[in-house]
């Protein structure tokens, strides 16, 4: 299974946005069994979030709902739901399969070190885009891949993210998974923007 951590946001028509939604959509189309682990607002727009993931095929049993902000309908616009450590814990320890464990935003040290220890636990990938926001952690997983999130792709970095997370889950070699992800996505891979996968 695939664990994509992170907050979705919905869009001025009602999509599904942000890089975890995207990544987790783009991973269940690619075949991947995908859980969305994460929070939403208690309101009729995290509610439209978690409707919107179950019918894209991509589970939500993990999705928390914080019922003191609302679901961000654009990025810096709104308070994002809590996603702290605590919350991370809980959510993660409702699934207990994970091959792929994709780390979709920039958290707090202490709920990043959470998702670090459960890819370590499971023994499975783990995926970290990383914006620049904060350090990157010096005690990554053996498997891991980090890669820096470009300001704009119009879709074709999450689709590479989520093909990538779909075959290394498939069990393909992190090379292969990755060179396949990046011909089936339609991202040019800007210089600097990659840290390459390591290999297992």
């Amino acid at each position: 299974m695939i664990l994509v951590v992170g907050r979705p946001r919905l869009g001025e028509r009602g999509e599904l946005e942000g890089n975890a939604a995207r990544v987790a959509l783009a991973a269940a189309q690619a075949g991947g069994r995908v859980e969305l682990v994460g929070s939403v607002g208690d309101a009729a727009a995290g509610e439209a979030a978690a409707l919107a993931l179950g019918r894209a095929g991509v589970g939500h049993a993990a999705l928390l709902r914080d019922p003191a902000a609302q679901t961000a309908r654009q990025a810096g616009k709104e308070r994002l739901p809590r996603l702290d450590a605590n919350d991370l814990q809980l959510g993660l320890s409702y699934l207990a399969d994970c091959r792929v464990l994709v780390l979709a935003e920039s958290l707090e040290p202490a709920a990043q070190q959470v998702a670090l220890e459960a890819a370590d636990y499971h023994g499975a990938w783990l995926i970290m885009l990383h914006d620049g926001e904060r350090e990157l952690p010096t005690d990554l997983p053996a498997k891991a891949t980090v890669l820096g999130v470009p300001q704009e792709d119009g879709g074709a970095f999450t689709q590479l993210v989520g093909r990538y997370a779909a075959a290394l889950a498939r069990g393909e070699p992190a090379e292969r998974a990755w060179q396949d992800a990046l011909a089936g996505s339609g991202w040019e891979e800007p210089a600097g923007a990659t840290v390459r996968p390591s290999e297992e």
